[in-house]
């Protein structure tokens, strides 16, 4: 008898906050903008604004598709039942690098910045060699809360998001009511930007990273309530609170600093965190530091819940190796499969390090796993229409057709944006892509014969 997750565990709040907590939002507003800020410098709220609607057209796609296909597969499930086996492999095992990658960059995030940041903003000085216990410490406390139950990590998600939206947001119009002449329109124009609009375009690039944890809610299928209606509405829910919450952080972040001003921003280690000292005096910078970092601790139980089911769908559908679906006894999570991943972030978190350095490291992470998801939520966008068909259903021309075809090309902008600055890292890191990919279209057209699909659920 297949393995299978413990049925009904989540709520449509649980699934929200997943989705919300894969972004990591106290991390993002405070440290990941500068990226984005780099380009659209005083005009970051208006690449918010651009990167909220895209995000929102990929939450209504999914939406659309996880009414007819929820489990514990998310995109791999989307892309087997709407295009084919093939493709639903190549979709997995493109997640996979996205995830590895990610957890890798959530590790690093803490490993690397947090020293730095301890001896910029509060001259404390802790050994460079602590990285490699951070990095531990992380990516064993994303594990062994995972591995707790997905009800418990769900749970402890969804609270600490909450904590982290709500004081972040707090904050956030502190610093726009303290002084209300620094408050302009002028911000959600194209004026600040590097060259214009094409500035705006690039920081929504770097913006719409920001986002990219919404997804990380539909491979609770298998263990959500009423799936194929709580999913989609779910991924929606939380593509609106992001969005709405990056909006506000960056306009106040924006106004806060100077709108002209913001080159300089974007070259501070964690600009959010200098901002809440000169606001909120010690204690705001301490509270937003801790907030920064437990959002990347519970950002690492996140993508261990979700990594960890596809990994196992997968395995379970007989195309990695068996041992992959083995669940817990007792807790009922695919404790080998998050065990597995777990390891190899790691692995690649510790050789990058070394090879590249800290902060190279970290980009190169950031940016493979960039590169990866665009791609998975390229394919997964293209399934709905194929799953429709495959269903017999009445299709939407406008809803199912068009938009996906839209929300691709937008992607593939993003995806060929990614590829404007050109390093080292960018270099290696699009040829480690380049690698797993071609690896990954081998293994599929090996696999696809073997795959004995379990069935998901469906309307």
């Amino acid at each position: 008898m297949k393995s299978s997750l413990k049925k009904d565990s989540l709520s449509l709040s649980n699934v929200i906050f997943q989705g919300v907590a894969g972004s990591a939002p106290a991390g993002a507003a405070v440290a990941t903008l500068t990226g984005s800020a780099a380009f659209a410098l005083g005009s970051l709220p208006l690449s918010a604004v651009v990167a909220f609607i895209i995000v929102l057209i990929n939450a209504v796609i999914i939406n659309r598709i996880s009414r007819h296909v929820a489990g514990a597969g998310g995109y791999y499930a989307y892309s087997r039942e709407g295009i084919g086996n093939f493709a639903g492999i190549f979709t997995g095992w493109m997640y996979i690098m996205y995830q590895i990658m990610s957890l890798a960059f959530i590790g690093l995030s803490v490993a690397i910045f947090l020293p730095a940041l301890l001896g910029t903003v509060f001259g404390i000085d802790i050994p460079f060699y602590s990285w490699v216990l951070l990095l531990i410490l992380i990516m064993g406390f994303g594990y062994f809360v995972s591995f707790s139950g997905v009800r418990n990590s769900v749970r402890y998600a969804m609270v600490m998001a909450t904590i982290e939206v709500v004081v972040v947001a707090a904050v956030s119009i502190i610093i726009i009511t303290a002084k209300p002449s620094i408050n302009t329109v002028s911000v959600f124009t194209p004026v600040y930007a590097v060259h214009g609009f094409t500035g705006v375009m690039l920081g929504v690039l770097f913006m719409y990273t920001a986002f990219s944890g919404f997804g990380t809610a539909t491979p609770l299928g298998e263990e959500a309530k009423n799936a194929n209606a709580v999913i989609g509405r779910g991924v929606l829910i939380s593509a609106i609170v992001l969005g709405l919450f990056f909006t506000l952080v960056s306009y106040a972040f924006t106004v806060g600093w100077g709108p002209t001003r913001m080159l300089t921003y974007s070259t501070e280690l964690v600009p959010g965190i200098i901002l809440a000292k000169n606001y909120l005096g010690l204690a705001g910078a301490i509270v937003i530091t801790v907030l920064f970092v437990n959002s990347l601790f519970t950002d690492s139980v996140v993508f261990t819940n979700s990594l960890s089911r596809v990994v196992f769908s997968m395995s379970r559908d007989n195309v990695l190796p068996g041992i992959l679906s083995s669940v817990h006894s007792h807790r009922q999570t695919p404790h080998v499969a998050a065990g597995v991943m777990v390891i190899i972030s790691f692995i690649i978190g510790v050789i990058s390090v070394i090879t590249l350095g800290g902060f190279n490291a970290f980009l190169f992470a950031g940016i493979a796993a960039t590169l990866s998801a665009l791609l998975v939520h390229m394919i997964a966008n293209a399934s709905l229409a194929g799953i429709l068909h495959k269903m017999k259903l009445k299709m939407n021309i406008a809803m199912d057709v068009v938009l996906p075809a839209v929300s691709i090309v937008i992607l593939a902008f993003v995806f060929y944006g990614s590829f404007i600055s050109i390093d080292n890292v960018v270099i290696i890191a699009s040829v480690s892509f380049i690698v797993w990919a071609i690896a990954g279209l081998i293994y599929s057209a090996i696999s696809r014969k073997y795959l004995m699909h379990v069935q998901i659920s469906q309307n």
